[in-house]
C-alpha cells in the first residue's frame, strides 16, 4: 500500500489529501459486499453511490475534515467532493470493472450475434469480385 497525495481547494486555500491507493482483498471484498445487491444474479445491482461513500471512508487517511466519517463525507461541498471522488477512484474504478466482465458473459452466450469463426470463413472462401463489391458497400 502507497499513500498517494492531490491538492484540493478547501475553504479558499489549497489542502492536501493522502489516500491508499490498495486495499487488503479483504477489505475491498467487504465494500464491494455491501455496495452489490445478488439477489437476482443475472442482474446484479451495483449502488455507486455507497461503493463510492465506503471507498472514501476507508482509504482516505489526512485531509482537511474528520477522515474514516460518512456524515463528514456526505456533508462536503459537491465540488469538492467531485474532486476528491475523481482522482481516489482511479485506483478504484468498479465500473470498468463490471463492464468488463459482463462483455465477456455476453460474449460465451450463444445468443451472441457477433462475428464467427464460420461467419469469417465464408467470406474469405468468396471470390475476388465479390469482396471487392462488399468493400466499396461498407467502407
Amino acid at each position: 500500500m502507497v499513500l498517494k497525495s492531490f491538492e484540493i481547494d478547501w475553504e479558499g486555500k489549497k489542502e492536501m489529501i493522502e489516500y491508499e491507493d490498495d486495499l487488503t482483498f479483504g477489505e475491498l471484498e467487504n465494500i464491494v459486499n455491501q455496495s452489490v445487491d445478488l439477489s437476482d444474479v443475472a442482474k446484479p445491482k451495483v449502488n455507486i453511490p455507497k461503493y463510492r461513500i465506503n471507498i472514501l471512508t476507508k482509504v482516505i487517511k489526512k485531509a482537511p475534515f474528520p477522515t474514516n466519517d460518512i456524515v463528514a463525507i456526505r456533508n462536503l461541498k459537491s465540488k469538492v467532493a467531485k474532486g476528491i471522488i475523481s482522482e481516489v477512484m482511479k485506483d478504484y474504478p468498479l465500473g470498468l470493472l463490471w463492464m468488463a466482465r459482463k462483455q465477456v458473459e455476453d460474449m460465451k452466450k450463444e445468443e451472441f450475434k457477433g462475428s464467427s469463426k464460420k461467419g469469417n470463413t465464408a467470406i474469405g472462401s468468396m471470390g475476388r469480385s465479390m469482396k471487392r463489391s462488399l468493400k466499396k458497400t461498407f467502407k
